[in-house]
């Protein structure tokens, strides 16, 4: 009896803890492919109307955390159509914020919308998004957004964001959870940030044209690990003029001890 207790009690502790057992090797991934197909789709006749795909990466194997970061990576595919939208409108058509289909349908209306009120556009709107992982390992899970938009104007826009995934347990993991001292690993970034730029250390980078944050350099909204090191990555307008491009930083790993926390890696 007390033998079959034993058995009972470490049954239900791995039912607790949903049986978890740590990924190993890459996770298996299946890729997904949108293409808004609605009325209001691009006529390269008339160059009038809309086009709007969407490729991202669903995790596909049964590991503890696929599920979960398989919601937010399809709400991420989500938020690159709408993100384009004015807040209002999204919020007065809920639905567009959980179903793609919803969201390109109402980015299409928005430009009938602009058309009726404008009378040209001067050509087509269009927006891509492309998502696929740039790294991986038993741990942590990261990936890569972009997103191209034209929606009239002088010239396109184009934004990239990185999101890094626990992939025992699915959630999200902020900056604060990979690194342990943001004030030393701002110093590493600013002195690669110059070397790359080519800026010598006693420049003033508000004079060179860069944006700053109260005169001070400060850390891009978007970082990603890689197989090379730590990415940063200053989308155009964050750091610096749109001319001047997006600024992609990265930091090798062994500049990085004692500043990225152990059990990542």
């Amino acid at each position: 009896m007390k033998y079959l207790i034993t058995a009972l009690f470490l049954g239900l502790l791995c039912l607790s803890q949903a049986c978890r057992t740590k990924p190993s090797g890459p996770p298996k991934l299946k890729q997904q492919l949108y293409t808004f197909s609605g009325e209001s789709r691009c006529d390269t006749t008339s160059n009038r109307g809309v086009n709007v795909s969407v490729s991202y990466v669903l995790l596909s194997d049964d590991e503890p955390g696929a599920s979960t970061i398989n919601g937010q990576l399809s709400d991420m595919a989500v938020s690159s159509v709408t993100d384009w939208l004015d807040s209002a409108t999204v919020a007065a058509n809920p639905g567009s914020r959980s179903d793609l289909n919803k969201a390109a349908a109402l980015f299409a209306a928005d430009y009938q919308n602009m058309l009726t009120e404008m009378g040209s556009l001067g050509g087509c709107w269009e927006l891509k998004t492309t998502a696929d992982t740039v790294f991986s390992n038993e741990n942590v899970l990261t990936v890569k957004m972009e997103t191209y938009a034209y929606t009239g104007g002088a010239h396109p826009n184009s934004n990239q964001s990185f999101f890094t995934f626990n992939r025992e347990t699915g959630q999200p993991l902020n900056l604060s959870d990979m690194v342990s001292d943001t004030v030393a690993l701002l110093g590493v970034v600013e002195k690669a940030f110059r070397k790359q730029q080519q800026l010598l250390p006693q420049y003033n980078l508000e004079e060179r044209g860069y944006f700053l944050h109260d005169g001070r350099f400060f850390l891009p909204a978007n970082v990603g690990l890689s197989p090379k090191g730590m990415i940063f990555y200053y989308n155009p307008y964050e750091i610096a003029a749109y001319a001047v491009g997006p600024i992609e930083v990265t930091v090798p790993y062994e500049q990085l001890n004692g500043i990225l926390r152990e059990g990542w890696l």
